[in-house]
């Protein structure tokens, strides 16, 4: 079964490679959704970003069962579009948990998709998000940067900078 994991990813960071795995313990093929949301401006190329964590792929060696794909629309569609039976997502707390259930509802009304819901498997992912990712990256913190991002993402995101 193919499943679909959407998300901005500005950037990817491990905490999303940890929700990834996760699908794979449980599914053939995750496609990775990169999309746009119309409230955030993004602070990295998706394109670019899109390299970079197909390079990751390579690294972990699920670049098999794992694929990118970039997307302006709706969710559901791109999910259908890419021949997906559910969607994934990663849940860090009870606040995301009540944005999520509005969108569940939303994409089981509209395109009959369910979504699922993965937890980090581990503590050290709690406080790992995107907007911390930017927060590490305005603050000129390399070292802990290193530490949330996979290799490759830190390294565009870094060069990015310069």
């Amino acid at each position: 079964m193919k499943v679909f994991y959407a998300g901005c990813f500005d950037p990817f960071t491990n905490g999303h490679l940890d929700v990834v795995k996760q699908a794979l313990e449980r599914f053939d093929k995750v496609i990775i959704g990169l999309g746009q949301n119309p409230k955030k401006t993004r602070e990295f190329n998706r394109t670019e970003m899109i390299k970079a964590i197909q390079q990751t792929l390579i690294r972990e060696s699920i670049q098999d069962k794992v694929l990118c794909a970039s997307y302006d629309h709706y969710t559901g569609e791109k999910a259908i579009e890419m021949g997906c039976a559910c969607i994934i997502r990663g849940i860090k707390n009870k606040d995301e948990f009540e944005y999520e259930k509005y969108l569940f509802r939303y994409n089981l009304e509209h395109y009959k998709l369910n979504t699922l819901f993965f937890l980090p498997s581990r503590p050290d992912l709690e406080i790992v998000s995107s907007t911390y990712a930017k927060e590490l990256f305005t603050a000129n913190n390399e070292k802990t940067l290193k530490k949330i991002l996979p290799q490759p993402v830190f390294d565009y995101v870094w060069q990015a900078k310069k």
